[in-house]
């Protein structure tokens, strides 16, 4: 019976030791669970972003459904428009780069 003891406390042991290497080294260990703990916080920080995002075009989308004002904004700035009796004028931006060669 001392020998069943020693047999099944042996069995114990290596149960537990091998469930050990499972947990710190095997394929779901504790620093791949950090690593995902760091990606779904970085994830979420995206997400809130994409949300603040979303808020400031469905302003933008609302406003522009009830004011006409923001339609004629738009095509001015956007579309170049202008009424018949306007004079549009655009400028040509220059890169620094080209200003120091000459």
């Amino acid at each position: 019976m001392n020998k069943l003891n020693y047999l099944l406390i042996a069995f114990l042991i290596l149960i537990v030791v091998s469930l050990s290497i499972s947990i710190f080294f095997g394929e779901n260990n504790y620093s791949k669970r950090n690593e995902m703990i760091q990606d779904n916080k970085t994830q979420f920080n995206k997400n809130e972003e994409l949300k603040k995002q979303n808020e400031i075009l469905e302003f933008e989308i609302e406003n522009a459904q009830n004011s006409s004002a923001n339609v004629e904004n738009f095509a001015r700035e956007n579309l170049n428009l202008t009424y018949e009796e306007e004079e549009f004028i655009s400028f040509k931006e220059q890169n620094k780069n080209d200003d120091k060669d000459e």
